[in-house]
């Protein structure tokens, strides 16, 4: 009882400091709460049961390899970027279907869990690209922007 009371103004701060430090961590929580949670949440569930793997990466660049200087896929949680950079002869339509080819490649699952988006450009600088495509994964098309036309 003595160090109690010789010590009680040093006890009753470190209960301070504690109840402080507990209340603290409790606000923070509050106004903080998915700081621990992953980046995608719950959005990535099932991703396992539909694999993008590399084998299928090479099946989409192959498909895509005619007509183009290069093909670049890209997976970003459940978002498959595709970046096609095609001949200077190439049209607008020409660079379109190449959208729909690269779709073939992947199964129904696949298009049903994943978006795909494209980015078409050209070797030489046309009013008609870069084109961008997005195929919303319970859409059965590619939307495309507005088409330009060279003036």
């Amino acid at each position: 009882m003595k160090f109690i009371k010789k010590h009680i103004r040093l006890i009753i701060i470190i209960i301070i400091l504690v109840l402080l430090a507990v209340g603290i961590v409790m606000i923070k929580d509050f106004f903080l709460p998915t700081e621990n949670k992953v980046i995608y949440g719950s959005r990535l569930e099932g991703i396992k049961k539909v694999p993008i793997t590399e084998e299928k990466k090479k099946q989409v660049q192959e498909a895509l390899k005619e007509g183009t200087t290069s093909v670049k896929v890209r997976l970003a949680g459940r978002i498959i970027y595709i970046t096609i950079k095609v001949d200077s002869e190439a049209s607008l339509e020409s660079a379109k279907a190449l959208g729909n080819k690269g779709l073939e490649v992947f199964s129904d699952e696949e298009k049903k869990y994943y978006d795909i988006q494209y980015l078409i450009s050209s070797d030489t600088n046309t009013a008609q690209f870069p084109i961008i495509g997005y195929k919303h994964h319970t859409k059965d098309a590619i939307s495309w922007t507005r088409d330009r036309s060279e003036s």
